[in-house]
């Protein structure tokens, strides 16, 4: 606005207006100035909460599951599973009770070592054995035979024990014979192909030898009372006991025979003496 244009104008007036446009120019800049300012100021806003937009959701991304599902899954290499071997339970082995030697035919539940009567007979009396005397005697002997299936034993030339028709470790004992005087020793011999053991010892001495056995059954014809192996076999009652029998009697030590030994009150020598091995 000039103030020519208004002619009337005081001078106080116009100096005022001056003054007052000029203001209001200064003005109006301040104010452009702060809406700049302020225009500049909420860009800025905007793109700070735009950015931390940006962060709330990927962030809230990660907490959604929702997230998650619209997501493409990962690929992923699958990977074989080795199956697990269950390993066997270990069972403890049960030890099994040892049943001990079988009894053999015949003897079933009777203890080793005990004698039972395998045979019997009604005796009549006997008669006189005859007169005392008779040719002398050398020496009293003790003969063990042990048979292992082949050859003979003969007596005086005369076969006694064909071992062919016998077990293999079938054996023998004749305790207290007489070796005469004169009577042409030896009087016991075997075969060429006999293959067990003979032994003519002197009274009471056990034969020297292995059965390769530790036990034997024996069979005993009833005559005095004899210890077989340390077991008693007494035959009191001689009127009808003909043969007493008992299993897994021990063999001595380094022999092929059980011991024998008469009883206490034997009265004279034991009768013959059979036993099988048991092997």
């Amino acid at each position: 606005m000039s103030d020519e244009r208004q002619p009337g104008m005081s001078p106080d007036f116009r100096a005022r207006m001056r003054q007052g446009v000029s203001t209001m120019a200064v003005r109006e800049r301040v104010r452009e100035r702060r809406r700049n300012r302020a225009v500049a100021g909420g860009a800025v806003a905007a793109v700070a909460a735009a950015v931390l937009g940006v962060g709330v959701w990927q962030f809230s991304g990660v907490l959604d599951p929702r997230v998650d599902e619209a997501a493409p899954a990962p690929t992923t290499t699958p990977t074989a599973i080795e199956p697990s071997v269950t390993p066997e339970p270990t069972v403890a082995a049960t030890e099994t009770p040892d049943p001990g030697p079988t009894p053999p035919p015949g003897f079933e539940g009777v203890a080793a070592g005990e004698p039972i009567v395998t045979a019997s007979v009604e005796r009549g009396e006997s008669g006189d054995t005859g007169a005392a005397g008779g040719p002398g005697i050398e020496r009293m002997v003790d003969v063990y035979v042990l048979c292992e299936g082949t050859g003979t034993v003969s007596f005086g030339g005369a076969v006694w024990i064909d071992c062919a028709d016998f077990e293999a470790g079938t054996g023998w004992a004749v305790l207290g014979e007489a070796d005469l005087v004169g009577d042409g020793d030896p009087q016991y011999t075997t075969s060429d192909d006999f293959d067990g053991q003979l032994q003519v010892v002197d009274a009471g001495v056990a034969p020297q030898g292995s059965a390769q056995a530790a036990t034997a059954t024996v069979y005993y014809d009833c005559g005095p009372s004899v210890t077989i192996g340390g077991v008693l076999f007494d035959c009191s009652d001689p009127t009808s006991i003909d043969e007493l029998a008992a299993w897994g009697v021990p063999i001595g030590a380094g022999s092929f025979a059980p011991t024998i030994a008469p009883g206490d009150d034997a009265s004279g020598p034991p009768s013959p003496v059979r036993w099988v091995m048991e092997r």
